[in-house]
């Protein structure tokens, strides 16, 4: 005798790690976010404020990197997204900050001079 074939229910994520998926993609949002916006104001105020406000960047800004990378997430859901996020957003702030820097006291005069103060900032740092 044969039995009728159970009806195959399909299987739903939990709503925790749906949950947990939501918050880690906001975490890594907000970390592409706080390392932009640190690139720009530490790239236009290159050369003054205050040095703790530079150190307190750095800890959040880590935090919030290892966040991103530890959070599971959608828009990091494999080890090789992870890594490749890891490695892009540091070089990314550095290329940003550097870009933003060649503004700082004044616009640049030309392409050449924004060539020239962007390769000393990628080099020596934003304060010129």
């Amino acid at each position: 005798m044969h039995s009728a074939p159970s009806p195959v229910t399909p299987t739903l994520p939990p709503v925790q790690s749906t949950t947990i998926r939501i918050a880690g993609n906001g975490v890594v949002l907000l970390c592409c976010m706080l390392l932009l916006l640190g690139a720009f104001f530490f790239g236009i105020a290159s050369c003054g404020g205050y040095v703790w406000h530079k150190e307190l960047f750095r800890v959040v800004s880590i935090a919030m990197w290892l966040l991103a990378v530890l959070v599971p997430s959608t828009l990091l859901s494999s080890w090789k997204r992870k890594l490749g996020f890891a490695a892009a957003m540091p070089v990314a702030y550095a290329v940003f900050e550097s870009a933003v820097s060649t503004f700082y006291p004044g616009p640049p005069a030309s392409i050449a001079e924004f060539g020239e103060f962007f390769l000393q900032a990628m080099e020596y740092g934003p304060c010129r």
